[in-house]
């Protein structure tokens, strides 16, 4: 049942994301990381840079479009991560690409560039 639970957050996430949306970006400040979960009352940002916090980079939002986003200095090298939405379900970025984590589950993957 939690499956399914998942599956129909992660599917009303994706199908409405705004098509303007393309997964991570960079800025002047570092990487911009986005999600269009206006439902959500949390989002957070978990990774390989963070050692899978689930609490140290809280995405600021929604805004008008639902949109939640952060802004994260990383220098380069390539970075698994995943968001948690309302401090309980990791999805993956459906923006970016993911690979398999090794332990039956995918992460999503960035590589930032020298």
């Amino acid at each position: 049942m939690r499956h399914l639970t998942i599956f129909i957050l992660v599917l009303s996430i994706v199908s409405g994301c705004a098509a303007s949306l393309r997964g991570p970006e960079m800025t002047d400040s570092g990487v911009r990381f986005t999600l269009h979960a206006p439902g959500a009352t949390s989002l957070s940002l978990a990774g390989s840079f963070n050692r899978w916090s689930a609490t140290s980079d809280l995405l600021g939002g929604p805004d008008k479009n639902g949109v939640w986003s952060l802004v994260k200095p990383l220098p380069p090298g390539r970075y698994e991560y995943r968001f948690i939405v309302n401090n309980r379900d990791w999805i993956l970025d459906p923006h970016a690409p993911s690979i398999d984590d090794g332990l039956g589950e995918r992460n999503s993957v960035i590589v930032i560039s020298p």
